[in-house]
């Protein structure tokens, strides 16, 4: 079985560890609290995004999004909030993860609030809650902000120049408005769900509202080589099926 490459494993930055352990972390999808099912996917692009920055961090250890992904269909089978400390625990728990991030986010227009937690996964104690309120076609704003609060929640301190490579790392993923970000989760969201071509499609326009965006870049790069190979293969399986009933047909 062809096995799916990690979207966001070309965007982490390799640095020189320190002497300490790094922090093992997860961050969930966040959660939908806008009263509107439009807006579902979009919990999915901003944890995707700050997995994407945060690898810039060195002394924190992140767990891949795809990792996550059986554990995420099963908590949404459940219809379980993400933002819930007990899911939150179990969740760390069966992925080896020391810290896991969770979040909510709001809308009244034209204001957006994040709200997020970080929770240690062995005593499920909430280490820190912090919360970003702005304006929501000034996303980069909002997600520089949350990225500093979660950083200090993991008790991690940067250096000078660990603070300009993490925002270095951000200026290079950064989407400004909320709804280019929401168009891109929910092309990734189809990515997940197998749908490549409709990904594809659904990620094109976002590469012109966010053209210098390394993660719009390498994610619609991705969908793009998943795309020709899917299709590929059932052009493969075609041809297979074609060429076994021809040899099947009987003689005349």
């Amino acid at each position: 079985m062809f096995r799916r490459a990690p979207l966001f494993l070309g965007l982490a930055m390799v640095l020189g560890a320190g002497s300490a352990p790094k922090k093992t972390v997860a961050i969930l999808y966040f959660d939908n609290h806008t009263g509107s099912a439009d807006y579902d996917p979009l919990g999915k692009g901003i944890s995707s995004m700050m997995i994407s920055d945060l690898s810039a961090v060195p002394e924190i250890q992140l767990v891949e999004r795809e990792r996550m992904q059986d554990l995420v269909k099963e908590i949404d089978a459940q219809h379980t909030q993400y933002f819930d400390s007990t899911t939150s625990v179990k969740v760390g728990k069966m992925i080896g993860a020391e810290y896991v991030v969770v979040g909510s986010f709001a809308t009244v227009k034209p204001q957006m609030r994040i709200d997020t937690r970080v929770v240690r996964v062995q005593t499920g104690e909430i280490v820190k809650s912090a919360q970003v309120t702005g304006d929501e076609d000034k996303f980069f704003d909002l997600e520089q902000s949350l990225a500093d609060k979660l950083i200090d929640g993991l008790g991690v301190a940067l250096s000078p120049e660990e603070k300009q490579t993490l925002a270095a790392q951000q200026k290079a993923n950064q989407v400004q408005a909320v709804s280019t970000l929401a168009a891109f989760s929910q092309a990734l969201d189809l990515y997940d769900r197998g749908e490549y071509v409709d990904a594809l499609a659904k990620m094109a326009p976002v590469t012109q509202q966010a053209p210098n965006s390394m993660l719009v870049r390498v994610t619609y790069a991705e969908m793009k080589r998943r795309a020709a190979t899917t299709a590929k293969d059932k052009a493969k399986e075609k041809l297979k099926s074609g060429l076994g009933g021809l040899f099947k047909r009987p003689p005349l």
